[in-house]
């Protein structure tokens, strides 16, 4: 009969905030009264996004290896997808690689890693200059104290006494071998020498 058969909105689901259907069902009366529905559904895809490429950076100490900051991330509709650090190697005393893996989870629950590593470079220091001093007796001669050694990080670089020349009787010199060893296994060594007057 040509008459408009008018539709109103009777239901929808709930709001999507992620990925899903959401419908609306609206129902059309004609004018007996009699009603048909007609349904409406979209499809919210998952999510779109990336994680950041790994970071890297090198670092003089382990103290300067500290919790990087994730880089932020949005997904293909501007919602934030959050990180968590999930794990961490074991920490550095002194030179090697520190890494921090972090998991960022889109709000449909699919996840994707980012790390970052630390390089904690080689300990930097120097062995002190050679020390001597005369003496009038082979009596005078006693076995010297290293100077103390630290390293750019602060940490005490130890000295081992590892040879000398044989005891003097008379005049001449008598000299003490220091090896100093630093964290990372390098060494220098640190002489002192006495001489006996005649």
């Amino acid at each position: 009969c040509g008459r408009v058969v008018t539709a109103s909105l009777t239901s929808q689901s709930p709001d999507i905030t992620c990925a899903g259907q959401k419908t609306f069902t609206f129902t059309y009366t004609d004018c007996a009264g009699k009603t048909q529905p007609w349904i409406y559904t979209y499809t919210i895809g998952d999510p779109v996004w990336t994680a950041p490429d790994a970071g890297s950076s090198t670092v003089a100490c382990p103290a300067n290896a500290t919790l990087p900051v994730p880089p932020v991330v949005t997904d293909n509709c501007g919602r934030t997808v959050p990180a968590a650090l999930t794990s961490q190697s074991p920490d550095i005393t002194c030179t090697g690689q520190k890494t921090f893996t972090f998991t960022y989870t889109d709000c449909a629950g699919k996840t994707q890693p980012w790390v970052y590593t630390y390089t904690i470079s080689d300990p930097v220091w120097t062995a002190p200059a050679a020390g001597s001093s005369t003496v009038a007796c082979p009596s005078g001669i006693s076995q010297p104290v290293p100077p103390v050694v630290t390293d750019n990080c602060g940490r005490a670089v130890t000295a081992a006494l590892t040879s000398q020349s044989p005891d003097i009787t008379c005049a001449g010199q008598k000299t003490f071998t220091f090896t100093y060893t630093d964290c990372a296994g390098k060494t220098q060594t640190w002489i002192y020498t006495f001489t006996i007057l005649p």
